[in-house]
């Protein structure tokens, strides 16, 4: 029987990277869908192949035309091994040609390239050479197509509902090939004051909403620093908190009745967004007890993504950092810098795939070929460690 290693064809990996890029998949971001936004396309062609490749699928939709796909291959009763990664992208408003999937200079270029469309050509790349090579797995590989990773991640929650999805997890989000098994939680939400508006020529018989945030943006400040004199996570550094959106007021000559402002915090493993959001809420609740007219509130969150934190000797950590070692690349874990649904899907996971983050959500978006080439040689070299490939 043929090595599988062999049977991989860079030709027909960027040739599929292509046409992924070129089938429109951006988040519609609770819009309502216009044309060439929602997963659906992109879902059939990854089924289309996991059903050729003699998959048992699973498909079930967020929304209408927002499907996650999810095919188990053939093999035994050992452990299953996910490469799962998302198959929508961000927005495309100032690029060009976005899904053109243009090949040059060693690069495939086009939305959603490198976040994260290669990563989904290679995981279909190892399942086509398990087959061709006639390898018998002991465990069984499963591909996972998710929706909605790039705005509230409810494809990945909905997969996850019931418990991990599988024994070892592998998310080909772009690391550059590090092998990343933390990254950093997000809690984003909107912060209100309410206040009374009258002219600012009577401004003693207003309320500022403006005013009240001021306060509410120092105890933020005084918040973080508290922060930062905590132990720092050994890959992730330490917990923070950024003040992204403020917004408020109508015209100079009113005192306003309203602001809004956006916070971003990011959470280290140990910590959970319930328990952040009832900290603020005590911490403002506190300033707001001596002040009259101060109206507050915290709304619902933009983002609520959990920390990743696999165990450094979890099986899938060791098999891909054995798998880069093999092929000559540094075995250092690393943060993965970015949130991912990884947390969602349950079981041991790492954040590993071709591709910087720097380059994701650009508009200029490209992937090395290089690197998907040596994507689908560690994903299968992961693949067969995990679960006991046998030719």
């Amino acid at each position: 029987m043929a090595d599988p290693h062999d049977l991989i064809d860079v030709d027909r990996l960027v040739a599929r990277t292509v046409e992924l890029v070129q089938i429109p998949s951006v988040n519609p971001f609770d819009e309502p869908m216009g044309e060439g936004e929602g997963e659906d396309a992109a879902a059939a062609w990854l089924q289309g192949h996991l059903e050729r490749l003699g998959h048992d699928i699973a498909t079930e939709e967020i929304s209408d035309g927002r499907p996650n796909v999810i095919g188990v291959g053939p093999g035994g009763d050992g452990d299953v091994v996910c490469l799962a990664g998302h198959l929508d992208t961000v927005g495309v408003v100032g690029y060009d040609n976005p899904f053109s999937g243009e090949v040059r200079n060693g690069r495939v270029y086009g939305r959603g390239t490198c976040d994260m469309k290669g990563a989904l050509a290679a995981f279909v790349e190892v399942a086509d050479v398990l087959a061709a090579s006639g390898t018998s797995l002991d465990g069984r590989l499963m591909i996972a197509g998710i929706a909605d990773e790039e705005h509230g991640m409810v494809g990945s929650a909905l997969a996850g509902a019931t418990g991990p999805i599988a024994d070892h997890l592998i998310v080909g989000e772009p690391t550059s090939l590090a092998v990343c098994p933390a990254h950093k939680g997000q809690y984003a939400f909107p912060i209100h004051t309410q206040g009374r508006a009258v002219h600012s020529s009577i401004k003693h018989e207003g309320v500022n909403a403006i005013e009240h945030m001021m306060e509410i943006m120092r105890m933020l400040g005084d918040y973080e620093a508290e922060l930062r004199s905590n132990e720092p996570h050994d890959l992730l550094g330490l917990a923070s908190v950024n003040l992204g959106v403020i917004r408020g007021g109508d015209m100079v000559s009113i005192v306003p009745d309203a602001c809004e402002l956006h916070v971003d915090r990011r959470l280290v493993p140990g910590e959970t967004s319930a328990e952040v959001r009832a900290e603020l809420e005590r911490r403002i609740a506190a300033i707001s007890d001596d002040r009259g007219g101060f109206g507050w509130g915290i709304g619902d969150p933009m983002v609520d993504a959990r920390p990743l934190d696999t165990e450094r000797d979890a099986p899938v950590v060791v098999a891909a950092q054995q798998a880069m070692r093999g092929r000559g690349l540094s075995d250092r874990l690393e943060a993965c810098t970015g949130s991912t649904d990884a947390p969602n899907l349950g079981g041991p996971a790492i954040i590993w795939g071709p591709g910087s983050l720097s380059q994701a959500h650009t508009i200029d978006e490209w992937l090395d070929i290089g690197e998907l080439e040596a994507a689908a040689h560690l994903y299968l070299d992961a693949v067969l460690a995990l679960a006991g490939g046998v030719r």
